[in-house]
C-alpha cells in the first residue's frame, strides 16, 4: 500500500494552496487515522490526535458530512464531544485503484466558514473530491516510482546471479545489458557495439527471436556448451526484447538435493540424439505427457531421468515402474495402494501406491505395451482424472504427476490388432521421442567404448588403456541387437577377460568374433558398410557440396574423412576387378 507520508511535501504544498484560496481549512489523514499533513490553523485548532472512529467511518462510507459535532454517532468517545471547534466539516475518502489511501478534511473554524460551507456544500464536496482525486495522481506516481525501483533491484539481483550469465536485448538483438559472465564468454566481441547476430549463429538468433514464450536449448558451440534460456518481454502485448540466460555447467548440481544431471550421460555427437537433447531441454517444464519409443537397450530410461532431472520437478520423486513385471492381481494395489483391512494379507496401516509415492514429481511407465487392456482401462481413467482411489478406500487422492511412458513395440499396430486402447496411446502419446538404434549411430561407438572402459575401470579396479583398432573395428561392423545396453556389456566382459593394456579382438564375447565373412578382411566389410551408410545419406541429403556437408554432420564425421572413405572404396573396387 502507498503511505502519503512518502509525498507530504506534495501534499501540503496542495492543501496550503487550497487553503489561502478558498480561506478553508484543510487536513489529510492515512488510514491509521494518523494526521499526515495540515494547514496551520487546523493544526493549532484540533491538534494531531484525531477521533479514529469518524476516520473509520469515512474510509468505509466514502463521503461523510459532520453538521452536528457532539451528536452524531461517530462523535462518541472523541475528546471534542462537547465543544468542538468545527461547526460543520466534510471529510472524502482517497482511494487508489480503488483501495482507501487516507481521508481529506475541510473545514472552518468562523461563522462566516461555517455559513459559506453550509449555504455552498455541494460546490465545496465538488472541491474536495477534485483535492482528492489530485492526491490520488500523487500517490499513483510515487507507486509507480517505487515500481520501477523494485524492478531496478529485482534486475540487479538478477544479474548478479552467479549460476547463469545473461544479457539483455532488445527486438532486433542490440545489446542493452550484460553482466561479467557474458564479458568473459564473448572477450573477443566489442559487446558495446555488437548485436547476438554477431555472438550466435544464424539458427540460434532464429530460435531466440521466433519464441513467443520463455523456451531452453542446448548450445553445443565452439566456445559454449551448456543450456541457453530465453525470456520475451513484452509490452502492451508486443516482444520488446528478450533476456538471454546462459547456464554453462551441466553437471551443476542442486546443493541440497544433489540432483544428477542425466544430460551429460547421453553420450552422442550424433545429429539426431542433439536434436532430442535440444527437445529434452524444451520440453522439460512442460506437464504434457512423453512417450519414448525405441529398440531395446537404446536408453529409452536414461531419456526419462533426463527430462525430469532438467524439468522443475527436479526435486521431487522420480518414479520407474516396469509394467510387464505387474501382475495383473497386484496392479491396482501397487500402483494406487490400498487402505488397512482391504483384503487378506493387508499391511496394517494400509499402503502408498507407486503413484501416490510420486506424486508432484514423475512417473516412468516402462515397457506400457506390456500392460493388459484390463491394466490399460484402469491406468486411462487415473490419467483423465488425475486422482487414484486406494483400493479399499472411497476417497481419491488428487495427483499432480508428469506421465513418461517408454516401449519397444509398435503401438499403432497394436491399436489395429485390438490389444492397446486408442484412447490410452493419444493420452500418453502427446510429445513423442523416437531414440535411433547404434546401427544408425556408428559414430558414436568410439565415444561410448571409451566411457565404458572408464567406467568399469573403475568398477573392476582395473587400468584399460583403450581398445586396439582391429576391435573398435570389429565392433563398428557388428550390427547391435540389443543396442547401448549390449555394448557396454560387452566392454565390461572384456575388461574382465582382458590381460593387456589395450582391450583385443580375443578377448571380445564369441557372437562378435563370430560376426565375420571369411572371404572378406575386417578392414573391407567395414569400409563396405561405411561406404553403404554414406551413400544412403547422399542420396538423401544431396550430392553436390551442401549435400555432402550436410551428409558429413550427419555421420558425425569431417568432410575430409568423407571423401577419403569414397576414395578407399573406389579403390578397392578397382583392385577386386583387376
Amino acid at each position: 500500500m502507498v503511505e502519503l507520508k512518502n509525498i507530504k511535501p506534495s501534499l501540503t504544498n496542495i492543501i496550503t494552496t487550497m487553503g489561502n484560496l478558498t480561506n478553508m481549512e484543510f487536513a489529510i489523514f492515512n488510514t491509521k487515522s494518523q494526521l499526515v499533513s495540515s494547514t496551520q490553523v487546523y493544526l493549532q485548532r484540533k491538534g494531531s490526535n484525531v477521533h479514529s472512529a469518524s476516520i473509520d467511518e469515512v474510509l468505509e462510507q466514502g463521503n461523510v458530512v459532520v453538521n452536528k459535532p457532539g451528536y452524531m454517532k461517530s462523535c462518541i468517545g472523541c475528546r471534542f464531544v462537547n465543544n468542538c471547534p468545527s461547526s460543520i466539516e466534510i471529510l472524502s475518502c482517497i482511494k487508489l485503484n480503488g483501495t482507501p489511501i487516507g481521508v481529506i478534511s475541510l473545514t472552518s473554524f468562523t461563522q462566516e466558514g461555517h455559513n459559506m460551507i453550509e449555504n455552498n456544500i455541494r460546490n465545496y464536496s465538488e472541491i474536495l473530491e477534485d483535492i482528492s482525486n489530485l492526491i490520488t495522481m500523487y500517490a499513483f506516481n510515487e507507486n509507480s516510482k517505487m515500481d520501477t525501483y523494485i524492478l531496478h533491484k529485482a534486475l540487479d539481483l538478477i544479474v548478479s546471479d552467479s549460476n547463469y550469465s545473461k544479457i539483455l536485448i532488445n527486438e532486433k538483438g542490440l545489446l542493452i545489458h550484460w553482466d561479467k559472465g557474458i564479458q568473459d564468454l564473448f572477450s573477443y566481441c566489442d559487446l558495446y557495439t555488437q548485436t547476438i547476430h554477431q555472438m550466435f549463429p544464424p539458427e540460434i538468433n532464429n530460435w531466440i527471436f521466433s519464441n513467443k514464450v520463455s523456451s531452453k536449448r542446448y548450445l553445443n558451440l565452439e566456445n559454449i556448451k551448456g543450456i541457453l534460456h530465453t525470456f520475451p518481454i513484452k509490452i502492451e502485448g508486443e516482444i520488446a526484447g528478450y533476456l538471454l540466460k546462459i547456464e554453462k555447467n551441466l553437471n551443476k548440481k542442486d546443493d541440497n538435493n544433489q540432483l544428477k544431471n542425466y544430460m551429460d550421460s547421453i553420450i552422442s555427437g550424433n545429429t539426431q540424439i542433439d536434436r532430442i537433447k535440444e527437445k529434452i531441454l524444451r520440453l522439460a517444464d512442460s506437464p504434457s505427457s512423453v512417450l519414448v519409443t525405441g529398440e531395446t537397450g537404446t536408453g529409452k530410461e536414461m531419456i526419462a531421468r533426463a527430462i525430469h532431472y532438467s524439468s522443475n520437478r527436479a526435486g521431487n520423486p522420480f518414479v520407474p515402474i516396469n509394467c510387464a513385471n505387474i501382475p495383473e492381481s497386484l496392479f491396482e494395489s501397487e500402483l494406487f495402494g490400498y487402505e488397512e483391512g482391504a483384503f487378506t494379507g493387508a499391511k496394517k496401516g494400509g499402503k502408498a501406491g507407486l503413484f501416490e509415492m510420486a506424486n508432484g514429481g514423475t512417473i516412468f511407465l516402462d515397457e506400457i505395451g506390456e500392460l493388459t487392456l484390463y491394466q490399460q482401462a484402469k491406468l486411462l481413467r487415473v490419467l483423465q482424472e488425475s486422482s487414484i482411489q486406494k483400493v479399499g478406500s472411497v476417497t481419491s487422492i488428487p495427483l499432480d504427476i508428469r506421465i513418461i511412458a517408454a516401449t519397444n513395440r509398435d503401438l499403432e499396430s497394436m491399436i489395429k490388432e485390438k490389444t492397446f486402447r486408442k484412447d490410452l496411446y493419444y493420452r500418453i502419446n502427446v510429445i513423442p521421442i523416437n531414440l535411433p538404434p547404434l546401427s544408425e549411430r556408428q559414430g558414436d561407438i568410439p565415444l561410448l567404448v571409451e566411457h565404458f572402459i572408464k567406467k568399469y575401470n573403475k568398477k573392476l579396479d582395473n587400468s584399460i588403456n583403450s581398445i586396439s583398432k582391429e576391435a573398435l573395428d570389429l565392433l563398428k561392423l557388428y550390427p547391435w541387437p540389443g543396442n547401448i545396453r549390449e555394448l557396454e556389456n560387452t566392454i565390461e566382459y572384456a575388461i574382465n577377460m582382458e590381460y593387456e593394456k589395450d582391450i583385443q579382438v580375443d578377448s571380445l564375447p564369441n557372437r562378435i568374433k563370430d560376426y565375420r565373412i571369411c572371404t572378406q578382411g575386417y578392414k573391407d566389410l567395414i569400409l563396405e558398410k561405411e561406404v553403404e551408410l554414406i551413400l544412403n545419406t547422399l542420396d538423401k541429403n544431396g550430392w553436390d557440396s551442401k549435400g555432402k556437408i550436410k551428409t558429413a554432420e550427419e555421420l558425425g564425421i569431417s568432410l575430409r574423412t568423407l571423401y577419403r572413405k569414397l576414395k578407399e572404396y573406389n579403390e578397392m573396387n578397382k583392385n577386386q576387378m583387376e
